[in-house]
């Protein structure tokens, strides 16, 4: 087989790849050109024998034709978009922005469909951000982010509730986000080799990775590289908190089961790594560095934090915040340790074979520290320079290897007997297969069609072409069993403001439901489900059913968010209420964290993803003043300047059936200042005839708290035009 070159100067970082169907990993810290997502079969974006090759201009229209046009077979059996060279002009990656790309693809599809530069590695550019809005089961691969010049921010790149997609071989200048959304859970998100080279100056996180509304769980960042951010000195309002990698919630988000593998991370002014009550966070052959060893390859720079006082620019921390059930293995960590006790007396439970500068007081539970003063010095990554990356990425010529054959549905337990197919991403091939656990060979039966799994099984298959070598064996193991079915809970979780009463039923007939309200996993020891639940603080809510002669369900788990203050970010956070068709009274308190922010909350008829789904809408302005929206543009009845961190409590009156609503504004010590009186809803919902959710989000750095949420179908009592209420 044909083996990619070696780079002379890097010969021993930059590994070399086979042309098979995919690159085979070779550890490293950091991009090295042989990581590709795996969790999820994956065509590569240089595999010249896919079954379904689709070539198409350069334009976002184009990509997205090309992906609603891919049938369920074709996306099974293996599918490329390749995309023409030039240039990809975004709307902006902020949670604001029109995403490029949304509501294309599918969660059922085995495998993904990969959109890839035609013409390999950099030859289509990303200018001015991009954001992907669920899109599902895709892997955007082999772009390059370029500087948009004329005073634009730098071209960064958010991927939203994008459930079972990936990001892979790709250069990002400016920020970075992977965030859920509100109401589903996003799983299977693969982020391989994505690398955010340059640091620079401004009060942001360099990448945020966000559970917004909707829990996050089983995602991989596999051979990545990310550099710090500096905040802008001096600074008004509070300290600024930049991180170079930041795991977070939002609205009653939860997230866990995350890995970071293969990668590299340089300290920004507060941490590496920022940690918020993650529960599952494993580390494998990482690079994780802060203070003097990030300051060598990333210096301070003028007018950022740390350039002329080293002491307000800080670096000190490798990790900070809080969490559960870390792990660490064959790792370098240098500097600070700032994990606290919040979620877990111990947070890390495992540490195996990782190098530290210091003997960190945070011991694990199992295994121990290695004290090594000159590792993370001596194994510093590669810079990922143009050039370096170019030669990583670059095509390494015509496939050599079928494709691992693809089993459909995926090997698991099941309570009836499956219809079983297998694909093969390469055309033409030959699969041939076994369902008691031999290893297959030519000699073995002929895939032509679905086949049936009655009993428990191990099916192995490979797949051969008369032009190329074998598949290497793929094998999947089926449990068919008497399954008692998953209960279902109602409210399926989410945001109340009020004690919510949650009901359990299982379909199973004569199953026996046992439930916890701890977050522990529930067994037949658990509380037994007799009747509602009432849920009157934040609880995670799990459930199991049990029948004698039957083996367990699965897990049903939600998160009730009762009474919580909510975070407006660059995620979008929604709060539901009980629907509202006519006239109604709701009421929250506010504080910003900043006095010129771009802070939204607003009610709306479903979950916000972007300002046009909000009918009544309040803001703290960039121009430091408090507006509301009238129709096609925002205004105020009177001017109010709001401070940085002070408390401002909202009074919404709205009239559903005249599309109307006014708003009072009360400064914490101060008096009511009318804000809106009788204002239309905005234009996009000039027709809307129900809101049930508030949302809100902060862009421009900085973020707002709502609180206090309080709802009565009464309007309470409102100034005329133009006055102040005093009393």
């Amino acid at each position: 087989m044909r083996i990619k070159a070696y780079l002379s100067s890097l010969a021993a970082l930059a590994l070399p790849f086979t042309a098979a169907a995919n690159p085979e990993r070779v550890a490293s810290f950091g991009p090295n050109g042989t990581h590709w997502p795996e969790l999820i079969p994956t065509p590569f974006m240089y595999d010249n024998t896919v079954a379904n090759i689709v070539n198409v201009p350069c334009s976002w229209s184009a990509i997205k034709t090309a992906l609603q046009n891919v049938t369920p077979a074709q996306a099974n059996s293996g599918t490329l978009i390749l995309v023409a060279p030039g240039e990809l002009i975004g709307l902006g990656n902020s949670s604001g922005s029109d995403p490029v790309l949304e509501n294309l693809g599918s969660v059922n599809w085995a495998q993904r469909v990969t959109v890839a530069p035609r013409d390999g590695y950099g030859t289509v550019k990303l200018k001015v951000g991009v954001r992907f809005l669920k899109v599902y089961g895709v892997c955007f691969a082999g772009f390059e982010a370029v500087d948009p010049g004329g005073g634009l921010k730098r071209t960064g790149i958010k991927m939203q509730g994008c459930r079972r997609s990936a990001l892979a071989w790709t250069k990002c200048l400016g920020h970075f986000g992977v965030y859920g959304t509100d109401g589903i859970t996003t799983e299977g998100i693969e982020i391989v080799e994505v690398v955010q080279p340059v640091h620079y100056v401004i009060s942001d996180d360099a990448a945020d990775i966000y559970a917004g509304g909707g829990p996050i769980t089983g995602w991989r960042f596999d051979g990545c590289y990310h550099s710090p951010r500096f905040y802008e000195v001096p600074y008004t309002g509070g300290k600024p908190h930049t991180d170079t990698f930041q795991f977070a919630t939002a609205s009653g988000g939860t997230y866990g089961d995350m890995t970071l593998r293969d990668s590299a991370y340089f300290s920004s002014n507060n941490c590496a790594i920022q940690t918020g009550n993650i529960n599952g966070l494993n580390l494998e052959h990482s690079y994780v560095v802060s203070d003097d060893v990030s300051l060598s390859r990333y210096p301070w720079l003028p007018g950022g934090a740390g350039y002329t006082d080293p002491e307000e620019g800080s670096t000190s921390n490798a990790f900070n915040g809080s969490g559960k059930n870390f792990t660490a293995k064959d790792c370098i960590f240098y500097g600070g340790m700032g994990l606290n006790d919040t979620d877990a007396a111990k947070p890390w439970i495992s540490v195996t074979n990782t190098r530290t500068n210091k003997a960190y007081s945070n011991s694990p539970v199992s295994g121990s520290w290695i004290v090594d003063a000159s590792a993370a010095r001596t194994n510093m990554p590669p810079l990922p320079t143009d050039a370096y990356l170019n030669s990583i990425w670059k095509n390494p010529g015509a496939t050599t290897v079928v494709s691992r054959p693809v089993f459909i549905p995926a090997g698991d337990t099941y309570g009836a007997p499956q219809q079983v197919s297998i694909t093969c991403s390469t055309a033409g091939a030959t699969i041939y297969y076994t369902t008691n656990g031999t290893t297959p060979t030519t000699s073995s039966t002929r895939y032509t069609g679905p086949f049936t799994v009655s009993n428990t099984s191990t099916v192995k298959a490979f797949a051969t072409s008369s032009s190329l070598s074998p598949s290497p064996v793929q094998s999947e193991d089926y449990r068919i069993v008497n399954l008692v079915s998953t209960p279902v809970i109602s409210p399926a979780g989410g945001l109340f403001s009020t004690a919510q009463s949650a009901t359990i039923s299982c379909p199973t007939s004569g199953a026996t439901i046992y439930y916890t309200l701890d977050g522990t996993t529930p067994t037949t020891t658990s509380s037994v489900y007799q009747g509602p639940v009432l849920i009157s603080s934040s609880k995670t809510l799990k459930a199991m059913a049990a029948k004698t002669g039957a083996e367990n369900s699965s897990v049903a788990s939600v998160t009730f968010g009762i009474g919580n203050g909510y975070i407006g970010s660059e995620a979008w956070t929604n709060v539901t209420f009980p629907n509202q068709t006519g006239q109604f009274t709701i009421r929250w308190s506010a504080i910003p964290d900043g006095p010129n922010i771009d802070g939204v909350t607003g009610l709306g008829p479903a979950s916000a993803d972007g300002y046009e789904d909000l009918a009544c809408i309040t803001r703290f302005a960039t121009t430091g003043v408090i507006e509301a929206r009238n129709g096609g543009a925002y205004a105020a009845v009177n001017s109010l300047r709001y401070e940085a961190n002070k408390l401002y409590r909202f009074e919404f009156n709205v009239n559903i059936a005249t599309k109307k609503y006014s708003v009072v504004v009360t400064p914490d010590g101060g008096s009511p200042v009318v804000i809106a009186q009788d204002y239309a809803f905005r234009t996009q919902q000039a027709t809307a005839a129900n809101l049930n959710h508030l949302s809100l989000v902060t862009l421009e750095g900085g973020s707002h708290v709502v609180s206090e949420i309080t709802l009565g179908t009464t309007p309470a009592p409102t100034a005329p035009t133009g006055l102040r209420v005093t009393n």
